[in-house]
């Protein structure tokens, strides 16, 4: 009962999160996070009340809060002192660590060490929080100890520059605690039996016959301003794509060489037997979200009937090319955004990728080579800088879509509650020593091609973002 009343009050805190795998414009700060677990007696801190919260958080008191998390507040750990055969946990947390380790919520090293003062990584954070929290379903098929970390950015439980750094502060496990809190009170009923889906007995789909020309898991249009479903800008678009955005994370953990997932229940639409005009629209929505992750088109080898529906399409999504390596490149710099809003966020990232590249007309850069070493700042036009930035944004966790005239692409960013432009190509070529030529502006740099289809991207990343 008490967990229950916890995690609505911990709701009511943080309403205004936004849904998972984005960044919000008010995320929950570690010190509302930190204050709202001592309310709870969750966090306490040191004997003068000070929570620690820059602190990295060690092995003993993780034990400490998973003990009072999963005890609600009714453990007397002293009485679980027999249970901690481990030689090396002091006096002070031996009844917590006994508690954990029978309650078998904690593992020791083995030879009687348990590691007391180590300190604890986001992996391991992320999956003891998950499995408190009523994500331990998933574990073995949708997320596992490896996955954790990108399971819980997905979800919008953690940001990424937390799961980046060798271990975690208690600043950051007390947002990844209540965030957990939040949306665990919330999760979705297991999804009802689909007509025409036919699945193993570990779970993979094995046939799924067609009945209907659109399909998703729920209706995330609603979420989405009304305005936007115009022409071919349609619901069924709208959910077919949200729901890959939402879901990322659990199916890039069961995605094959071929980047899918065959334990998942992809929503679908129809798509590409379109008109040109409609199928590249499609596609060019599909390019506008890119960043950090790439989304295609693209149907189960298991279907039976698809020839009923010509326009069938999922909508797959998978890292970039060399992903891990760019990400470890630019991981300094990620690190540097730690504790700053996402507006200083956007002007850091502005300024750095000035210094990896310098314009030039005709030239493309790809992302492996701009976000690689390299001893001359790499050549690329304007489409290139946009590309880059997008995957920057993502990897910080700020919303960001790719805007194009007929010659000339640019950034569009969801920050302080409006999407504002960050066109960072002429920022570096006219920009001056600030390079803010378009930084943050609501003024854009050419006349987008597809206005429709750019409203269109926003409500994808930020449902209800351009009701303004």
């Amino acid at each position: 009962m008490k967990k229950l009343c916890s995690i609505f009050l911990c709701s009511a805190l943080i309403l205004s999160m936004a849904s998972p795998a984005y960044a919000v414009d008010n995320p929950l700060s570690p010190e509302e996070a930190g204050a709202y677990l001592h309310e709870l007696g969750i966090y306490q801190g040191n004997g003068t009340g000070d929570l620690m919260l820059d602190k990295g958080l060690t092995r003993a008191e993780l034990a400490v809060i998973l003990t009072r998390i999963h005890g609600e507040g009714d453990v007397a750990p002293e009485q679980y002192t027999w249970a901690c055969y481990f030689t090396d946990v002091p006096a002070w947390a031996k009844g917590y660590v006994g508690y954990c380790t029978a309650m078998l919520l904690v593992n020791g090293y083995g030879n009687m060490r348990f590691g007391a003062g180590d300190p604890v990584t986001p992996a391991a954070a992320c999956t003891v929080i998950l499995r408190a929290y009523g994500y331990e379903a998933g574990e073995g098929s949708v997320w596992n100890y490896n996955t954790a970390c990108s399971y819980a950015v997905g979800l919008g439980l953690i940001n990424q520059a937390a799961v980046q750094a060798a271990e975690i502060t208690r600043g950051d496990m007390a947002v990844l605690i209540c965030r957990a809190m939040q949306k665990g009170a919330a999760q979705p009923a297991p999804l009802p039996p689909v007509d025409g889906i036919v699945t193993a007995a570990d779970g993979t789909i094995t046939s799924k016959t067609i009945t209907q020309a659109a399909w998703s898991r729920e209706d995330f249009s609603a979420q989405a301003n009304p305005a936007i479903f115009t022409g071919c800008y349609s619901r069924a678009w709208y959910n077919a794509i949200r729901q890959s955005i939402v879901d990322r994370e659990a199916i890039l953990a069961g995605n094959d060489e071929d980047h899918f997932n065959s334990s998942y229940l992809y929503a679908h639409t129809l798509a590409p037997s379109q008109s040109e005009d409609v199928f590249s629209a499609f596609c060019a929505v599909l390019g506008q979200i890119s960043g950090l992750h790439s989304y295609s088109l693209g149907a189960e080898p298991y279907t039976q009937n698809q020839f009923e529906y010509p326009g069938y399409a999922i909508i797959k999504v998978y890292p970039k090319l060399q992903a891990d390596e760019m990400l470890a490149y630019i991981q300094p710099q990620l690190n540097d955004l730690q504790g700053r809003t996402d507006r200083e966020k956007v002007i850091a990232l502005n300024l750095y990728l000035c210094t990896l590249m310098d314009y030039a007309s005709g030239r493309t850069a790809v992302l492996s080579e701009i976000f690689a070493s390299h001893t001359q700042p790499v050549l690329g036009r304007c489409s290139s800088y946009a590309n880059a930035f997008a995957f920057l944004c993502e990897a910080a966790d700020i919303p960001c879509i790719i805007v194009s005239s007929a010659d000339h692409s640019w950034n569009e960013v969801y920050v302080d509650g409006q999407w504002l432009t960050v066109d960072v190509s002429s920022n570096d070529v006219l920009g001056g020593s600030g390079k803010d030529a378009y930084l943050l502006t609501d003024r854009a740099p050419g006349t987008d091609q597809l206005p429709y289809g750019t409203q269109f991207a926003r409500e994808l990343l930020a449902p209800g973002s351009t009701t303004r």
